[in-house]
């Protein structure tokens, strides 16, 4: 039996050489900057708004506003 071309390995273009794109930015990236797919700019910005939305739950919860 063989086997359908289906299952052969084929090149896809976002894995192709040593950069990676971003997952959020799509920006390409060395494979030392990123973390999960994820450039260190946008990883940075992500960071800062769960900070943000992590403060403003807390106001509501501590103060009961919700």
């Amino acid at each position: 039996m063989t086997h359908h071309e289906a299952f052969e390995h084929h090149e896809h273009p976002g894995q192709t050489g040593s950069s990676k794109t971003c997952r959020v930015c799509s920006s390409a990236h060395s494979p030392e900057q990123s973390h999960m797919g994820i450039c260190n700019n946008c990883g940075y910005k992500i960071l800062i708004v769960l900070f943000i939305v992590m403060i403003a739950v807390s106001y509501v919860a501590w103060f009961g506003i919700l």
